[in-house]
């Protein structure tokens, strides 16, 4: 049983070396949803975001800039890290439960 145990305590250790790097690369990346609007024959990007109660819309740029390209880049790779991250948590606790708190 021991070796079994300490398996999944690596594993353990891993997932949370893992969750540590997925939360640092969140933070890094852009926060909100990209909306576009549409004035007149144009498209324009905004960044929607909440801030406290209140929900703000920040211009980006046009919608075929480059800027709104890395933006809308940039809001895919957060959306990435934060499905693997859930994929972690639900491993982490999953070693948990079969460890019985072991560790």
């Amino acid at each position: 049983m021991s070796i079994v145990f300490h398996i999944l305590k690596e594993e353990y250790d891993r997932l949370i070396q893992a969750e540590n790097i997925y939360k640092k690369a969140i933070a890094a990346e852009v926060r909100g949803s990209p909306k576009v609007k549409q004035i007149g024959n144009n498209e324009y990007l905004y960044l929607q975001r909440r801030i406290g109660k209140r929900v703000v819309q920040e211009y980006i740029g046009c919608l075929h800039s480059k800027k709104a390209a890395s933006v809308l880049d940039s809001i895919d790779k957060r959306k990435k890290n934060e499905e693997s991250l859930k994929k972690v948590l639900n491993d982490m606790n999953e070693i948990k439960k079969v460890l019985r708190g072991k560790i």
